[in-house]
């Protein structure tokens, strides 16, 4: 091999030798160039069938230009190692996973329709259409934007890691929807009707089971993600009934009467219309095995059009979709030069590639997201991606994820992409090891909230010389932002970027260990440095400009802020014009101050059993963040929780506290050494402080004034039990909880409605040091002077 080849090969770049043979197809009607000269072939899967039995290649299937209906997936695999396949030409081939609809009359004086084989009978459905080149708008109700549903779910919401939701949502409240009667006529066929139901970062797509026009409640065919009115959502839209028929370009797929329904634009004619209707989620699979991948194989030059997808919710990120494109178990494979068009999955949906490329590619008009991909040392470079998630708002333009391990420390690099039009993130990372450079990425988030413009959970990433503008929050949520680090990320870097036109152009949630430098941001009005529950951020050599204010929140977790240019508050009051102040320090933020609201304690009608479960069903009221560091800042890392009832006996107490890598729960009786949390309680003559430790162990101390002998009362009488959760290394959901039985007696008190007691609640977590409380005291938790107060309800 010479010097050339042998770089281009330790690089992953896919090449082609002189020797092997070349195939083509050509267009069904055309079949005067198909094959090789001795090996005549006439479709895709034949040709790829006479390269095997060709041997040794590499070999080259050249497609001429025309456009192809496949009723089958081509599968490709580890048999196929070195083709290409390739178009002629580029932009003149088209692969469809469809057929064309034909037969086409009148139905009323707008509409058109064609009977479908299989509809009806149910073996043959799609929410995905091709007309002319384009994919026409489903029919939808209300005509624009969307309803507001009548639902109610206000179950708290725990945060990813801390659980999700306090109380697991019932099978009714996940398939059952309220509606005003005014949205819906009773003539809605619910066998067409597909229900979109917002929630906060995602979205349920789900079938109509029936329609209580009575009740004016909808009943789904399959569980959504989330309840209808969870986080305070009360979005929702109706497709496919003939109801939603409201202009040009509309369509829906009547099941009952097994035909496809059309409102052509002005300028179509139905005589002349192209139109394709998917039979495939995925035209082109590239697979190989474990033990086997598939290497070397390229695809270049053509357009892939029509899939669908079932009728499902599309999970977080819209990722529970088949790609056009599916690729699996790949090494040094390419695609490259592809259109992907007018589909109702992912563009491509791929997994566990090594040193493969994705380039040059433009994927849009996408019902779920333009590329989804995992593996190691890859790369995703100069593609236009846009109008991605137009059947699925959850929709990203671009995922990508590696499993961060020593051995395999290499993600992808995302180079150069020009991202636009989502409804959803730009880009959303998992795992880690990525370096994301030099993207351009702009009106993202254009319906959901919780996201940003680069949006992940990760590890030991770079994200460098990226350029986000315009990303604007739509209605009222979590809000948007640019960069957007969430749950355990740590070790990461954001550095040489630019942010216009976002007020939050960074957002580091339960992060540590985070540097942001040399980056500009840019914001029409205030703007808002965002940490909340991290820790260890560096900030250095930025420059933030704002017309209005710039807040730094919490100001805790930056502990290095060096070489910043701040550029803020340029208008008064009523937004008259004034002098820019220009300096280098943070802007000031005020220490919060004491709680001064009490706890409330529900009353439990029978004691919660103490098995470290924190049942829902036994005990009553919310639970409340132990949220705080000593000094009253918010405090950093994993969430942790509490939960207080009482009867005529005892006060009960409860926490979970939330680790990220359950192997890093340290069990032991060692106060500041060990996990643990210790109840300060105000009794009628003394303060006492009970400690229980992950590990079972529960001790009494004396350390607020109560005497020995007193502490060792409390501490026989007082009943405690803990239990660790998750599994495994790294378990996303993984901790530990602790229950307690106080008796009042113990403490010297007489328990009534209405009674307030000096309380305050303090943990250490040994995964990442973080000391935790209720109430911050600005020195030790039994301070109670300064400490929380509980109320029994």
């Amino acid at each position: 091999m010479n010097g050339v080849l042998q770089r281009l090969a330790c690089a992953g770049i896919a090449f082609q030798s002189a020797c092997g043979a070349d195939f083509f197809v050509a267009p069904a009607g055309d079949d005067s160039r198909s094959g090789a000269k001795d090996q005549p072939v006439a479709t895709l899967a034949a040709a790829r069938d006479a390269a095997r039995k060709a041997g040794a290649g590499p070999h080259r299937i050249v497609v001429l230009p025309g456009e192809y209906c496949l009723e089958k997936t081509l599968e490709l695999d580890a048999r196929d190692n070195g083709l290409t396949l390739e178009a002629a030409a580029t932009n003149s081939v088209v692969l469809y996973g469809g057929r064309p609809v034909t037969g086409w009359r009148r139905d009323g004086a707008n509409l058109w329709c064609a009977d479908l084989p299989g509809v009806k009978e149910g073996t043959w459905d799609f929410r995905a259409l091709v007309v002319n080149g384009r994919m026409p708008e489903r029919a939808r109700l209300p005509e624009s934007g969307t309803f507001a549903h009548l639902s109610v779910f206000d179950v708290k919401w725990l945060s990813s890691v801390g659980g999700g939701w306090e109380r697991k949502p019932s099978r009714a409240e996940l398939t059952m929807l309220l509606y005003d009667p005014k949205d819906l006529p009773a003539t809605t066929e619910v066998r067409n009707a597909e229900v979109r139901v917002y929630h906060m970062w995602d979205e349920s797509l789900v079938g109509v089971a029936s329609n209580d026009v009575a009740r004016h409640a909808l009943t789904f065919s399959t569980p959504a993600k989330s309840p209808a009115g969870s986080f305070g959502v009360k979005k929702y839209v109706v497709f496919n009934t003939r109801e939603g028929m409201t202009r040009p370009g509309q369509w829906y797929l009547d099941r009952t009467a097994g035909r496809l329904v059309y409102w052509p634009l002005p300028d179509e004619d139905m005589a002349q219309a192209k139109v394709v209707a998917p039979v495939l989620e995925r035209v082109i699979r590239m697979a190989g095995t474990p033990q086997a991948p598939a290497e070397r194989i390229t695809l270049r030059g053509f357009s892939v059009q029509a899939t669908t997808t079932p009728l499902k919710p599309a999970g977080f990120g819209a990722g529970d979709y088949d790609g056009a494109l599916n690729l699996v178990h790949l090494r040094r494979c390419a695609v490259e030069d592809l259109e992907i068009c007018n589909v109702g999955g992912q563009g491509i949906q791929s997994s566990n590639l090594t040193a493969c490329r994705i380039e040059r590619c433009e994927i849009h008009h996408t019902g779920a997201c333009g590329i989804r991909t995992g593996g190691t040392v890859s790369s995703v470079a100069n593609n236009h991606i846009h109008h991605v998630g137009v059947y699925h708002p959850s929709a990203v333009a671009l995922q990508a994820g590696h499993t961060l391990t020593e051995a395999d420390p290499q993600g992808f690099h995302l180079y150069r992409n020009e991202i636009h039009d989502t409804p959803y993130c730009g880009i959303i990372l998992t795992g880690g090891g990525h370096l994301v450079e030099e993207n351009l990425i702009c009106r993202v988030m254009r319906e959901l909230q919780d996201g940003g413009a680069i949006y992940g959970g990760v590890k030991k990433c770079i994200l460098r010389g990226n350029v986000v503008r315009d990303v604007v929050k739509m209605g009222e949520g979590y809000g948007v932002s640019s960069y957007y680090l969430d749950e355990g990320s740590e070790e990461c870097v954001v550095e040489r970027n630019v942010s216009v036109g976002v007020e939050r152009p960074v957002h580091n949630h339960i992060a540590s260990d985070l540097i942001i430098r040399d980056n500009v941001f840019i914001s029409e009005t205030d703007m808002s440095l965002s940490f909340p529950r991290s820790r260890r951020c560096a900030f250095t050599g930025n420059t933030v400009f704002a017309p209005g204010k710039i807040t730094v929140s919490p100001p805790n977790a930056v502990t290095l802020w060096t070489n910043n240019i701040v550029i803020h508050d340029g208008l008064g009051k009523g937004g008259v014009p004034q002098a820019f102040t220009i300096g280098d320090a943070m802007p000031a933020a005020d220490a919060p101050g004491r709680r001064t609201y009490p706890f409330a304690v529900a009353r439990a009608l029978q004691p919660p059993v103490l098995d470290g479960e924190i049942g829902t069903d036994e005990w009553p009221g919310s639970m409340q963040g132990v949220d705080r560091e000593p000094s009253r800042w918010s405090a950093s890392g994993a969430p942790a929780y509490a939960k207080f009832a009482y009867d005529d006996q005892c006060l009960y107490v409860a926490v979970n506290v939330v680790l990220f890598d359950i192997a890093k729960l340290s069990t032991g009786g060692t106060w500041g050494k060990d996990d643990g949390a210790e109840l300060c309680i105000a009794g009628d003559k003394a303060a006492f402080v009970l400690r229980g430790f992950a590990d079972g162990t529960l001790r009494s101390a004396t350390d607020a004034g109560a005497s020995a002998e007193a502490a060792e009362r409390l501490g026989k009488a007082a009943r405690f039990t803990a239990k660790p959760y998750g599994k495994t290394k790294g378990d996303w959901k993984s901790g530990w909880r602790g229950e307690w039985a106080i008796p009042f007696e113990a403490l010297g008190l007489k328990p009534a409605a209405g009674m307030k007691v000096a309380f305050n609640l303090g943990l250490y977590r040994a995964e990442d040091g973080v000391w935790r409380c209720l109430e911050g005291t600005r020195a030790e938790n039994w301070r109670l002077d300064q400490a929380a107060v509980i109320q029994l309800k």
